[in-house]
Order: structure tokens, then sequence, then C-alpha cells
């Protein structure tokens, strides 16, 4: 009977281990993983707020996007040429604003709290209709070469037609007079624009956020579970202070031991998983950049999410080798 009581007690140890980890992990991504100061940690961490423009460049260039309403000079733009002309329209403070406001609206979208997410683009429309689009279009406009007579010809023609002007790099002294063409042409563009532009929006039947907030329910009740397991364990065998740090203390030791390992290793690892995850399944229309930036910053975002569970490994293998070490003195003075 003893024989059979221990054998029961050391596979609710495993059953414990196991489970232990598994809601150590279920348990933290419900508090870490569903509020938008995690994400916003990990943008800053990463610098992600920076890349942002590389991302929109790519975006525009990529899709199929109607570029019609833009001025002549921006509709036949590189990649390389719309991210100079975001990072100069776009500082980095209102790309970190951008950025929060998107992330608080996403999460608030994911907790029920609206019906839809949104990208508010504002102050893209501001700056764009402002000096500052101007600016960033003569930016862009300096990565060129020089324009030529007949170029720069063609451009007093079109400044005294009102009409669009080539894309070359113009000379100093004609700038000042290109300017307000440049600008009436961005406020035309920036109309064209919304103020917000849904990123997502809950379907009228069938909410796929339900089934999140199922799942969301369970990841807070799976501590029970390994809670149980170390009932049973101790209804079976536990009978003695010893017994009790002695079959208590080896279970939380590895279990720490464990959530070690996963909060020092998981992010490279779930990190290269997603990567391949991505590369196998990636649509073939969207950029490779999509890939490169999004794998760096699930790696930023694993980070965060782990983080907790390092801490709370490193309490449970501590607490583990302390109740294992009180285990052996307890014989010890026997």
């Amino acid at each position: 009977m003893e024989t059979l009581k221990k054998t029961l007690a050391v596979l609710c140890a495993i059953l414990f281990v196991f489970t232990a980890v598994i809601a150590l992990l279920l348990f933290n991504i419900d508090r870490k993983a569903f509020t938008a100061e995690t994400y916003q940690k990990a943008f800053a961490q990463d610098d992600f707020y920076t890349k942002i423009p590389a991302l929109m460049a790519e975006a525009i260039r990529s899709s199929n996007t109607d570029q019609s309403e833009f001025p002549l000079i921006m509709q036949s733009m590189s990649a390389d040429a719309w991210e100079a002309f975001f990072r100069a329209l776009l500082p980095p403070e209102m790309l970190e604003t951008i950025g929060n406001e998107a992330l608080n609206s996403t999460f608030a979208y994911l907790n029920m709290q609206t019906d839809s997410a949104q990208v508010n683009l504002a102050p893209l429309k501001a700056g764009m209709a402002g000096d500052a689009g101007v600016q960033a279009v003569f930016t862009i406009l300096g990565t060129q070469p020089d324009c030529s007579l007949n170029q720069i010809a063609q451009m007093t023609l079109g400044m005294l037609s009102g009409g669009e002007i080539e894309f070359c790099n113009p000379p100093a002294d004609l700038r000042p007079a290109l300017a307000p063409i440049i600008q009436s042409q961005l406020q035309v563009a920036g109309a064209a624009i919304q103020d917000d532009v849904i990123i997502m929006s809950a379907p009228p039947q069938n909410d796929p956020r339900q089934r999140l907030k199922s799942a969301r329910f369970f990841m807070r009740l799976s501590p029970i579970l390994p809670l149980a397991f170390l009932l049973g364990l101790t209804l079976l065998v536990v009978r003695s202070l010893k017994n009790w740090l002695g079959w208590w203390g080896v279970p939380f030791f590895i279990t720490g031991l464990l959530a070690l390992v996963m909060g020092l290793l998981g992010a490279p690892l779930f990190g290269a998983i997603l990567q391949r995850a991505l590369v196998n399944r990636m649509p073939t229309y969207l950029p490779v950049i999509f890939l490169d930036y999004g794998s760096d910053l699930a790696s930023a975002m694993l980070k965060a999410l782990l983080a907790p569970i390092l801490w709370q490994g490193l309490l449970l293998a501590l607490l583990g080798l302390g109740m294992v070490t009180g285990a052996y003195f307890v014989k010890a003075q026997k």
C-alpha cells in the first residue's frame, strides 16, 4: 500500500511540475499579453518606433494603394524615398504617439471596451498640410539627381500653370517658388486621407473576441490544476515536517529551474519558431521587411512577456532549494 502511495505521489509530483510550468506561462500571458503597456515597453526597448517609417514605405510600395491622389513627384518614389519622406514628416515623438494610440485602441478592442480598433492619421495629415510636409518633399527631392535645364523649364511652366513638378533635385534658388505648389498638392493629397483608419472591427455575428474571452478565463484558472496535484501529493505521503519539506521542495525546485530556462531562452526559441512559421506561411505579396521586423518585434514582446516567469522561476527554485535543505537538516537532527 505504501509503495502504491509513493508511486502515485511521484506521479502527482511529475504532473505538478508539468502543469505548473504551463500555468506560469498561461497565467502571465493573460496578465501581460492583453495590455498595451507591455507592447509599448517592447516597442521602446527594441527601438521599434524608428522602424515605422520603413514599414510604412514598404507597405505603400508593395501594396495596391491608389497613389493617383498624390502629387506626380510622389507617385513613382522608391521605398527609400518614401522612408525618407516619412522620417522627415514624422518626428520620433509623433511616431511614438501614433504607435501608442494604435496599441491602446487595439487592446481596447480586444478587451471588448470598443467595437473597433483605429489608427489616428490626423498627425500625418496635419504634417502633410504644413511646412513639415513641404520640407519632407524637399528632403526626398534632395536625394535625386540635379534637375536638368529641360526639367527646370518644366518646373517653371508648372509654377506658372499650377501644374505638377518633376521628380529631381531643384536648384536652391528655385525652392522658395516651388514651396507653395508642393504645399497645395500635399493639402489635396492629405484631404483624401481619412482621419481614422479602422484596422479591426467586430463582426455582427460570431465575434472572435468571445472565444478569446473564454480562453483567457481558462488561463486565469490554470493554476488550479497544479495546486490539485500538489494537494494530492500532500494527502498521499506527507506525514511529517520532513516529508512536507522534501516532497514539496523537489517539485518546487525543478519547476523553478524549468521556468528559469523558459524565461532565459524562451524569447529566442519562440522567436525562431515564429520566424519559421512566418516564412512558411507568409503571403508572397508581403515584403520581406515585415518578416524581418516582425521577428524582431515578436522577440522583444516575448522577452517582456517572459520576464515575470524568469523572476517567478527564480523564486520557486530558491524556495524549493531552501525546503530541500531544510528537509536534510531536519533529518540530520534525528
